[in-house]
């Protein structure tokens, strides 16, 4: 199966990560993140994929949060003096 194109012949899309998210934020936390960089670090055989990629000023980045074992639905997302917000919002 193609790391980028991962349907097989009946049509089932299995989910590979091209690469991951380095953070130095280690546990949740809330608010305080602004600061905060995180370096995306892409899978070696993902690498082709990025010709001329240096020419945008931006790029999406979807992710799956896979270390997420409890959550709320709604929260302020830093602080208190922010809104309540669903929880997929604050991504």
């Amino acid at each position: 199966m193609h790391p980028i194109f991962p349907m097989d012949s009946e049509g089932n899309i299995k989910i590979k990560p091209l690469g991951y998210a380095k953070s130095p934020i280690k546990k949740p936390q809330v608010g305080g993140l602004t600061e905060i960089e995180t370096e995306i670090v892409l899978n070696d055989d993902s690498a082709p994929c990025l010709d001329g990629i240096e020419e945008f000023s931006h790029i999406l980045v979807l992710f799956w949060l896979d270390q997420i074992r409890s959550y709320r639905e709604k929260c302020h997302p830093q602080g208190a003096d922010v809104p309540l917000l669903g929880m997929l919002a604050t991504r």
